[in-house]
């Protein structure tokens, strides 16, 4: 058996190394769940909510898969129970090894899902503090054109697209919504967001895409928050346009 990787980015270990030390794995979850934490302080929600989906999933997978093994696993035959009908069997003496998955979705599970539900709170108030706009005439099909994140007295510009083929389960819809940096433009009088969209209309491939502006009251991590917001909330009205 292997323990959990708990560390926060990167690629993930194996789910389950050899060393069963429960108090090393306390240890680990505690530091894991403590840069959860500093992360949610910065303000960076990305992919680290993915992250933490991912690992209760896993969590609920490999508990599931204790059960199953339990079940199919009877204990020796010790009688006969005559009003039920059926054997009587000796309780299979529990292994060593599926006793500390128990024991570290037992701790961790709640450890988890309390960190998520902070996550997606925070994710609700960050989103409060973020204005959409489109920018001129929306085309009846918007599925793909131009986002503009500003933050100051800049904006990022992303091309985006919703692909016709998308995953049935998104874990969450920012996924829907691909997206590439085009650019990045400083504002100001005569540089608006109108120009800016004449200038792609001219020099991009669609003769009307769709533009939508984002703009933050407070400042946000751009590609660990900012920009995942901004990609849920245009599949949220991209979609909704379609319905």
């Amino acid at each position: 058996m292997e323990t959990f990787g708990w560390t926060t980015g990167g690629a993930r270990g194996g789910i389950i190394t050899s060393a069963v030390d429960e108090e090393l794995e306390r240890y680990q979850l505690l530091a894991y769940l403590q840069q959860v934490d500093a992360r949610f302080r910065e303000h960076k929600l990305y992919p680290l909510l993915d992250d933490i989906r991912i690992r209760i999933d896993q969590l609920r997978q490999v508990a599931d898969g204790a059960r199953t093994l339990d079940a199919q696993m009877p204990g020796e035959v010790v009688g006969l129970d005559l009003v039920r009908g059926e054997l009587r069997r000796k309780p299979v003496a529990p292994d060593a090894a599926w006793e500390h998955v128990r024991h570290i979705f037992n701790r961790a599970m709640p450890a988890l899902e309390a960190a998520r539900e902070r996550g997606e709170e925070l994710r609700d108030e960050l989103n409060a503090h973020i204005r959409m706009e489109a920018v001129g005439v929306v085309p009846l099909d918007a599925r793909e054109g131009w986002l503009l994140l500003r933050q100051g007295g800049q904006a990022v510009v992303y091309a985006y697209v919703l692909p016709l083929v998308r995953e049935v389960q998104a874990p969450d819809p920012y996924r829907h919504v691909r997206t590439q940096y085009y650019a990045t433009c400083t504002l100001s009088l005569s540089r608006t967001y109108e120009r800016i969209k004449a200038d792609l209309v001219r020099s991009g491939p669609l003769p009307n895409p769709a533009m939508f502006a984002f703009e933050a009251d407070i400042t946000l991590p751009r590609m660990e928050t900012f920009l995942p917001l901004a990609k849920r909330i245009t599949y949220e009205v991209v979609a909704g346009r379609r319905e």
